[in-house]
């Protein structure tokens, strides 16, 4: 018996260690691969957070159109009574009063409009809500064809409309005023609708996997499973036929394998919950998996030898090709990040700083300056007569006047300063560490770059000028936007003063 036992020994103690080792290389496997999966997981989290933001800066670079801030801009200095943007059939789709938008509007006035009743672009006289008003309901063209109309309405109860007194010259005025606004409001919405005839969503979510080096398809689904937008449009419509499957999980698709992640967003529909679902190209993975279980097989086969110091090895062989493909992954995510910050801080037209981050930038400033007890200056930039290259020349003309200007200035930027598009014909300057006097001297500089040479269009020789207004910060500032309102009314003095000069506040 002892005999037997000792016979068996080392082959039991072989067996055993080869048992333990095989084990112990399984369960190494097991763990490299949940691991995997764990970080394939969180990444693909990550890059939907990703995809999200991008969806939600898209729609918000392509929002159609704020009549709020236009009719505060462009006001005319007119008592606004009301004012709506309407679909055809009475709609609203925007308003000074956010709670109507989506109802329908049902006036008296309106109804007898789109009975024909009355033609469109048409001054009327009425009360609203006991108040006498002069209004108007404004077709919008787009292609000839009728795709909104604006219901705006002043407030005349200053003026006695009796006695004919509708046709008196402040009546007019007013209906003068009133059409310039609204000619306005109707080039930023048919401009905003060109736009997102244009470019649509599906086109974004192509044109993002196109740039990403792992992602294979991105769709946005309603709440019925139904895939309403695309990175491949061929899909739009269908139902999600697995919707049964967890919202993360492996799928086979078209002989391949993808990780589908599924999360929930408001990024396409403000008014509802939609889901985000994202595949990824997983061949990364597959690879390491498949590395690992090949490592497990042979480190079982040669256990007699190198048992332990080849599990070891391969056990942090894996941790760090595990870590250096984590670290790849939330890289890529990072760069595909900012380049979409990016995106959402620059003009499209004049390549600047767009105004929500030159305001931004102006904040920023505004307190190292005042922390730090530094020079700050700011100049603003108005192109004089814009509105005239517009009507002479029409808006392309005006835009290509923008791009050239806006280069010009470029080449007299200084490397600290930040330029910016604050709107409009508007152009912005932060000049950090910069007094009143350095900044005046280039001022000038950018007033003579300007005039020197015309832009040229189509054949057409555009002349241009610009007014300059600058301002300066003093130890009475409080916040950044005392500092730009004293650099707009060194702007307007120069303008009142005739134009193409720099003023300082």
């Amino acid at each position: 018996m002892i005999s037997l036992a000792k016979k068996y020994t080392v082959p039991l103690i072989l067996f055993s260690l080869v048992v333990g080792i095989a084990y112990l290389s399984y369960y190494n496997y097991k763990t490299q691969k949940d691991l995997l999966l764990r970080q394939l997981h969180n990444n693909s989290l990550n890059v939907a957070s990703s995809v999200s933001s991008a969806i939600e800066r898209f729609h918000d670079i392509k929002s159609t159109i704020n009549l709020q801030k236009l009719v505060n801009d462009v006001s005319f200095r007119l008592e606004i009574f009301e004012f709506r943007y309407l679909e055809q059939n009475g709609k609203i789709r925007n308003s000074m009063f956010k709670e109507e938008i989506g109802e329908v509007l049902t006036s008296k006035s309106f109804n007898e409009t789109i009975k024909k009743e009355r033609k469109l672009n048409t001054f009327l006289f009425e009360v609203r809500d006991f108040v006498e008003v002069m209004s108007i309901y404004y077709p919008i063209y787009l292609n000839e064809k009728l795709i909104g109309i604006i219901d705006l309405a002043v407030d005349i109860s200053e003026y006695n409309l009796k006695n004919g007194s509708q046709d008196s010259f402040s009546i007019l005025r007013r209906q003068s005023d009133v059409l310039n606004l609204l000619k306005s409001m109707e080039g930023s919405i048919t401009n905003s609708l060109t736009i997102l005839d244009k470019i649509n969503i599906n086109d974004f979510l192509r044109a993002y996997i196109e740039s990403a080096k792992n992602i294979v398809q991105i769709s946005i689904l309603d709440n019925n499973q139904y895939i309403i937008a695309s990175s491949d449009t061929k899909l739009m419509g269908e139902k999600l036929s697995n919707s049964n499957l967890p919202d993360s999980t492996m799928l086979r698709i078209d002989g391949k394998t993808r990780y589908r992640t599924i999360v929930n967003s408001i990024m396409h529909d403000k008014n509802s919950d939609v889901k985000l679902m994202i595949l990824i190209d997983v061949s990364t993975y597959l690879d390491h998996e498949n590395r690992l279980f090949t490592t497990a097989t042979v480190t079982a086969l040669i256990a007699l030898l190198f048992a332990l110091f080849t599990s070891r090895l391969i056990y942090f062989s894996a941790i760090e090709q595990s870590r250096s493909e984590k670290e790849r992954l939330e890289h890529l995510v990072k760069m595909r990040t900012r380049e979409i910050e990016l995106l959402s801080q620059t003009d499209s037209l004049t390549g600047l700083w767009n105004r929500r981050h030159l305001e931004e930038a102006l904040e920023s400033e505004f307190k190292r300056a005042k922390r730090y007890n530094k020079e700050l200056s700011i100049m603003i930039i108005d192109l004089d007569l814009f509105k005239n290259i517009n009507d002479t020349y029409g808006h392309m003309a005006g835009d290509e006047v923008l791009r050239e200007i806006s280069a010009k200035i470029k080449k007299c930027q200084r490397e600290t300063d930040f330029i910016g598009r604050y709107g409009g014909e508007e152009i912005v300057i932060i000049l950090p560490e910069t007094d009143l006097h350095t900044s005046s001297k280039v001022a000038e500089a950018i007033r003579e770059e300007i005039e020197k040479e015309p832009v040229e269009f189509e054949g057409e020789v555009i002349n241009v000028t610009a007014s300059i207004g600058i301002s300066s910060l003093q130890s009475e500032h409080e916040n950044y936007a005392t500092l730009f309102s004293e650099a707009d009314e060194a702007l307007y003095n120069a303008k009142k003063l005739g134009r193409n000069r720099v003023e300082v506040f």
